[in-house]
């Protein structure tokens, strides 16, 4: 990656952000932490989710790095649908080589923001939560492809193999990427960005920090998707499907 930019972001954040508190930062602010430190093994198997996806050979991104937070949305009704579709699972669960490539993200976000780290919204998730996200969407077939995927069409992140991904800094305070997470309009759209900014609809330091979000999730091998900054895919669906298990 360019050093010139990262030096830019760097001087950018540190004296022209002012990045904007989320109820996440305040529920559950994240210690300062010592990355010296070595991992500690975290306990298994707290909710029948956590078991299937054991079973099914995922790994705990947190015996990575417990420096990366995790806070899924759906295990809580702070999510569009206002439902709890996880009942208990709170650890993100990955295939080894997904896991692995998160983890180097957090390598590369660290390098350059030593006070940052990741944030997992979602990521593992059965084929039957999607099914029941889809059936719990009240609104006609047309709209809801914009919000979920059908059932009858997998989605990457059945296969553990796509995260919806933010920052945090030093005190567990989400930047400010314009939108929340699971805001479905075009502020949210990374394809809309550049209208945005020049009409103000999105802020510069939000436009910085959803850039430098992009930076780090691809160069760790990951892709971003046009309508949700949040959403990064780790291959293509027929990869996914001939190289990892589909959680039902």
């Amino acid at each position: 990656m360019n050093k010139l930019f990262y030096i830019f972001l760097i001087v950018f954040v540190q004296f022209g952000c002012q990045p904007k508190e989320d109820v996440i930062s305040l529920q559950n602010p994240v210690p300062a932490k010592d990355t010296n430190t070595p991992n500690k093994p975290l306990p298994r198997d707290s909710s029948l989710y956590e078991k299937q996806f054991v079973k099914a050979g995922l790994v705990n991104i947190r015996d990575f790095d417990t420096n990366i937070r995790v806070v899924l949305l759906y295990n809580t009704e702070k999510n569009f649908i206002g439902k709890n579709f996880y009942n208990g699972l709170d650890q993100c669960y990955l295939p080894c080589a997904v896991a692995t490539k998160l983890n180097n993200a957090q390598k590369h976000l660290k390098a350059a923001f030593p006070f940052y780290n990741l944030i997992v919204f979602d990521a593992t998730r059965p084929w039957h939560v999607q099914k029941m996200m889809w059936d719990s969407l009240k609104m006609a077939p047309i709209f809801k492809y914009n919000y979920v995927a059908r059932p009858d069409q997998y989605s990457l992140h059945n296969y553990g193999a796509a995260v919806d991904i933010g920052i945090i800094n030093e005190n567990g305070v989400l930047l400010d990427m314009g939108t929340p997470f699971d805001f479905f309009g075009e502020l949210a759209h990374p394809k809309f960005e550049a209208d945005n900014l020049a009409n103000g609809s999105l802020s510069k330091i939000a436009y910085c920090n959803r850039i430098l979000l992009r930076k780090t999730m691809m160069k760790a091998g990951f892709y971003p998707i046009s309508s949700e900054w949040w959403h990064f895919n780790a291959c293509n669906k027929v990869y996914a499907a001939e190289n990892f298990s589909l959680i039902p």
